[in-house]
């Protein structure tokens, strides 16, 4: 038994071992996306403490008072108009990264991943001079220069396609769970520099962010030429398209993105997981004014909900991973999965009743998410039961759907939540406003969850011997 042990030790890591045996383009490319992941992921962390800064105002900055803002002295009204501004960006950037990830896509498999992937690394250099210019005068409303440098972003974004298609490129179908792994483990490394980072620059109660915006773009034009100079292409045959120019480039993409609506015409389950994702990400949209409502409502100093809730979320990430793991072969009995899913639904809705009364006082908020944080993963029940609903040449066409209206829903939530459900200055009952439009929208959310899983997802009865 003991040489048993030993064996299965020795197996274990060996595995890990291996697990890092790659391709020195691979290590390359990792080694650009970890500063770019850096640059992408603080830059979006860092979008409403930019504009809290920028908003200008009659009333005079107090030295006695954080406002959050160089030129205006109405907390208040600083985080009111940054919000609005703030969802109007975010909005853009996910509308322009929705239409433009297709064409950057066949760009991608015709071109070449280094091309596009250098038109990626340009387009977020370029977004953070045009920040910097905001930041640097007045002439120009700065929202108007932010709009430019959002757009460019969003209609330029595509490290996730380009990264996971070099892995492809570079390792065998057996080998390639291992690179995407790795991937994962430098974004994890990137994404926790990213938030002590954003965390500090707030704790420190830092405005004048055409410092960092400068040294944004000098990092990205280093990762530009490194990107040039050090990765090689990896497409090992780079086909031709029968229309190399831009109509051509758009007629193609146009015609493979018509499939995903047929299957959606044709697909209930379909049409019942998009509606639940649509409600879902509407909710959702309380997260974007929570740090501003701990605030405001509770008293809270910039960075403090980050500081709090940062090691929950991390916490609740790598439990999940882990009782995910340790579930896998418990949740393949169906039997298994349904009951998994019915509780897990049910616990998260009456978590979500107790957070409706935050403004009462911060444990409304903070017990449930530790709560929620302690409970297991599912062992990809809920993904396994989503991909099992559609053939293998509909994979691809049904998590596209799902991830446009979670990009398009999400800024349109953001905006509503900004513009006309969250006030500042409400307290008591009327600052529940938000959060019970929260609790609607995940509750209904939640209920087509449960019947989605009642009507397809519902184990046969067992015949009795």
């Amino acid at each position: 038994m003991l040489r048993g042990l030993r064996s299965k030790a020795a197996s274990g890591v060996a595995s890990l071992r291996d697990l890092y045996v790659l391709p020195p383009t691979l290590w390359i490319a990792f080694a650009i996306y970890f500063p770019l992941g850096f640059i992408n992921v603080s830059s979006i962390k860092l979008y409403l403490p930019l504009l809290r800064s920028l908003v200008a105002c009659d009333v005079p900055v107090s030295d006695g008072e954080y406002s959050g803002s160089l030129h205006c002295g109405d907390r208040n009204l600083v985080i009111s108009v940054a919000l609005q501004q703030e969802a109007w960006l975010v909005a853009l950037k996910l509308l322009c990264r929705m239409l433009s990830g297709p064409l950057l896509g066949a760009l991608c498999d015709t071109h070449g991943r280094k091309p596009v992937l250098m038109l990626s690394i340009g387009g977020i250099t370029a977004a953070s001079w045009l920040m910097m210019l905001a930041c640097m005068q007045a002439t120009i409303p700065p929202v108007m220069i932010l709009t430019g440098a959002l757009a460019l972003q969003g209609c330029t974004t595509a490290f996730s396609l380009c990264f996971k298609a070099i892995i492809a490129d570079q390792l065998p179908p057996n080998q390639r769970a291992k690179g995407f792994v790795v991937l994962n483990h430098v974004d994890v490394l990137s994404r926790g520099l990213t938030l002590c980072f954003v965390i500090w620059i707030q704790k420190i109660q830092f405005m004048h962010f055409e410092i960092l915006c400068l040294l944004a773009g000098l990092l990205g034009l280093v990762i530009l030429l490194v990107c040039y100079v050090q990765l090689e292409e990896t497409l090992p045959s780079q086909g031709r398209l029968l229309d190399t120019s831009v109509s051509g480039l758009l007629r193609s993409s146009f015609k493979e993105l018509t499939s995903p609506f047929a299957l959606l015409r044709n697909s209930k389950f379909l049409q019942i997981r998009l509606a639940q994702m649509l409600l879902l990400q509407l909710g959702n949209g309380w997260e974007s004014v929570l740090d501003s409502f701990m605030i405001s409502n509770l008293g809270w100093g910039p960075g403090d909900w980050d500081l709090i809730n940062v090691p929950i979320s991390s916490f609740r990430e790598f439990w999940g991973m882990a009782t995910s793991g340790l579930m896998v072969h418990w949740a393949k009995d169906p039997a298994n999965s349904f009951w998994f899913v019915q509780a897990s639904l049910s616990f998260g809705s009456a978590m979500l009743l107790i957070q409706t009364f935050a403004p009462f006082g911060a444990a409304f908020l903070l017990v449930p998410r530790c709560l929620l944080a302690f409970f297991p993963g599912d062992g990809g029940a809920d993904a396994a039961f989503f991909s099992s609903q559609f053939p293998a040449q509909a994979q691809a066409s049904a998590n596209g759907l799902l991830t446009a209206v979670d990009n398009i829903v999400s800024g349109i939530a953001r905006w509503l939540f900004a513009r006309f459900l969250f006030d500042p200055s409400a307290k008591g009952w009327a600052a529940t406003l938000p959060l019970f439009v929260r609790t609607a929208c995940t509750l209904l959310s939640n209920a087509l969850s449960f019947y989605a899983w009642w009507s397809y997802g519902r184990p046969e009865p067992r015949k009795q011997e």
